[in-house]
């Protein structure tokens, strides 16, 4: 009825010549995993930018602290009093979130995510999932890393992963776990959480440099942690004795592979998830049909072809 009503008042007033024919059509809130962080920001300009040209009013609601799930609840919340045609989230939590989804469900307001799927009883309850295929992304960085250090009987690996409540982490996890149970040379050394945080993998480095005398390679499972991690082998002067991956294509992790800082990381357009996702949200609300999941991004962003994807970024 609400939005029959809107239907209602936006021709009138086109009609009366109030208002123009590029007058948003559709309220979107867009919450991702905070509102700080380079690669949020592409992801964050790209919906924006995809929603003026449609008619969809794109509003952030993004935690001012990363990896805040109490703030992202919230923030469902907010959109669901707010009474927004639609929600896109990229889930913190993915299992916490879920019961803020059932909330807006039941209020009518269909929920999309971009870049982190929910862990829904029912798949149908998300119109859709616009993001990277996360576990063979984690088996192509891996596989990529592995075959830079071909000539090494050991490969002594230390992996810093994101947010063990996420989907992301846990599918790039398993991408990689599957690449160790290919190569006999491998052994993970350790392993541990650094919330997808620089200054976290910087802290988490330090102390791996200090435990562990020999290291080959470092996967970071995004590129604000694989420059941590280089900060760090920097500082101690160790730059020569390992490897590092990322995985994202942020601009900054992009530019450290062109760099020599980083060995590669992977695209996952995080410009393409945000267009993506406000692009289907219009075309569901104007009663079109939507993919269960639109897939962008996969390419493992080498010194090769990094300048590449850095030029797509920057147009």
């Amino acid at each position: 009825m609400k939005r029959f009503l809107g239907y209602l008042l936006v021709a009138a007033l086109l009609v009366a010549g109030v208002v123009s024919v590029n007058a948003a059509e559709y309220e979107v809130t867009l919450i991702l995993k905070d509102n700080t962080s380079a690669g949020w920001r592409y992801l964050a300009s790209a919906a924006i930018a995809a929603g003026e040209k449609i008619g969809v009013k794109v509003t952030e609601n993004s935690p001012l602290e990363t990896q805040n799930a109490d703030e992202q609840y919230n923030a469902m919340l907010d959109a669901i009093e707010k009474q927004v045609d639609a929600i896109c989230i990229a889930p913190v939590d993915s299992a916490g979130i879920v019961p803020a989804i059932e909330k807006a469900l039941e209020a009518g307001i269909p929920v999309f995510t971009t870049n982190t799927r929910a862990f829904v009883k029912n798949p149908e309850d998300i119109v859709t999932f616009v993001g990277v295929g996360n576990e063979k992304g984690g088996y192509d960085i891996a596989q990529y890393m592995f075959g830079k250090l071909s000539d090494l009987e050991k490969i002594n690996l230390i992996i810093i992963d994101g947010n063990r409540t996420g989907q992301t982490t846990l599918d790039r996890i398993a991408g990689i776990e599957a690449a160790i149970a290919e190569d006999d040379r491998v052994v993970l050394l350790d392993s541990q959480e650094g919330k997808f945080s620089r200054a976290n993998a910087q802290e988490i480095m330090e102390s791996f440099l200090v435990k562990y005398s020999e290291i080959d390679l470092v996967i970071a499972l995004n590129d604000e942690m694989a420059i941590g991690a280089y900060n760090a082998i920097s500082a101690a002067g160790r730059e020569g004795e390992m490897l590092i991956s990322g995985f994202d294509g942020a601009p900054e992790g992009l530019q450290a592979v062109l760099d020599g800082q980083i060995s590669a990381t992977l695209n996952q357009d995080l410009p393409g998830q945000g267009s993506g996702v406000i692009e289907a949200v219009k075309a569901y609300l104007d009663g079109e049909s939507v993919e269960s999941w639109i897939k962008v991004g996969g390419d493992v962003c080498t010194p090769e072809n990094a300048a590449e994807f850095l030029a797509k970024l920057k147009k």
